[in-house]
């Protein structure tokens, strides 16, 4: 029983130091991009000739710290849901108050792109789960849906409590991704070709991490709006 235990025990620190090693490792590539990026704006704002190009130097300098500290924040995401991070503290959380939550948080991008996004939920469906992380899997699904619309285009996040399976749906009118591709864009830095350079390629990695710690599971498949539906469904 002792050997067992050691051997169970130097598992687990193996495990943690590799998943430590993959966030530095992914930390480093992912930051020398938007980090080159900001000193290069900071360099064209030191060289501006008018209050014109001075800001509009600046607008992109604030863009570009906004980008790199949205990766930070989900790079953090990330570590938080690897195997071996440390238990969640699961309570009684309401999914239609963390949608309120997640979408607010997402209106300055919508309303940026034109976006109409609409939370459909009736009454409260409570589940056993932690909300800051479950905020981060609706925030992360609502930003891919708005990022990925066409300007002026619809987002609608819907929750039900189903059979005693809850389910979270959020639906987007943008151009979807084709059945083959499904699986493989929960892979960390998988992009979409449609999306121009944007985002992180981590948001729909860390919701099937994050969904995993509560027991839930995701699924891809065609929206009704046209675009893509992604389903999040609670329980056994």
């Amino acid at each position: 029983p002792l050997v067992h235990a050691l051997n169970e025990l130097l598992q687990r620190l193996s495990q943690a130091l590799d998943a430590q090693r993959a966030f530095v490792a992914d930390a480093a590539h992912e930051l020398r991009s938007p980090l080159t990026a900001l000193k290069l704006q900071l360099s064209v704002l030191e060289r501006a000739g008018n209050d014109a190009e001075r800001a509009a130097a600046q607008r992109s300098l604030g863009e570009g710290t906004a980008r790199a500290a949205w990766l930070v924040e989900q790079l953090l995401a990330r570590a938080r849901n690897e195997p071996g991070a440390p238990p969640l503290a699961m309570t009684s959380v309401d999914l239609s108050e963390v949608g309120r939550a997640a979408l607010a948080a997402t209106v300055p991008q919508a309303l940026a792109r034109g976006c109409d996004l609409e939370l459909i939920a009736d009454a409260p469906v409570r589940v056993q789960g932690d909300a800051a992380s479950l905020t981060v899997l609706v925030r992360n699904l609502v930003d891919n849906a708005v990022r990925h619309s066409p300007p002026g285009g619809r987002v609608e996040v819907r929750i039900v409590p189903g059979d005693g399976t809850p389910t979270l749906t959020v639906d987007d009118a943008g151009p979807g991704i084709p059945a083959e591709d499904r699986e493989r864009v929960f892979d960390r830095f998988v992009r979409r070709a449609d999306a121009a350079g944007e985002g992180s390629g981590l948001g729909l990695a860390i919701v099937r991490k994050v969904a995993e710690r509560h027991g839930a599971g995701v699924e891809l498949s065609t929206s009704p709006l046209g675009g893509l539906r992604a389903s999040v469904r609670f329980g056994p």
